[in-house]
């Protein structure tokens, strides 16, 4: 597995799927999940609006970007209330959300880190890198961890 970091803009990432998290509770969207919506044109805003997306722990949405990112699908993971966010739940969510893009097979793909503000990035990149293991990503896969 090539796993590499990245400081390219969200729409400038060639990947299969583009996989990104955020908060319950953080309206209007931050980071690269509020990059992406600008990009999209408010599309994420749009579906936090009309409750098709709302962010709750462990909710899942894949999306295609209609051509407004280089990558032509987007999956959305929900992080849950902020509030509550520490070690343990980075964990736990980390796990599932990791689990959940390996589930999608694809070959080539970039992340975010859940709630990477609150840790190091070395041991966030870590984590993401025993997850993705454990969830038997194929050697040949490549990830683009989003920073």
């Amino acid at each position: 597995m090539i796993v590499q970091n990245s400081s390219v803009p969200v729409n400038k990432i060639e990947a299969d799927v583009v996989a990104l998290t955020f908060f319950e509770d953080e309206r209007p969207l931050r980071g690269v999940a509020g990059q992406a919506d600008w990009r999209m044109n408010g599309a994420l805003s749009r579906l936090v609006m009309n409750e098709t997306l709302c962010g709750r722990e462990g909710e899942s949405l894949l999306i295609s970007t209609d051509g407004r990112l280089l990558s032509p699908r987007l999956l959305l993971f929900g992080l849950g209330d902020s509030k509550f966010f520490d070690g343990k739940r980075f964990q736990v969510l980390l796990s599932i959300f990791v689990g959940t893009v390996a589930k999608l097979k694809f070959s080539r793909l970039a992340i975010t880190i859940p709630g990477s503000s609150l840790f190091s990035t070395e041991k966030a990149v870590d984590s993401v890198k025993k997850e993705l293991e454990k969830a038997g990503m194929p050697d040949d896969t490549e990830v683009i961890i989003i920073g």
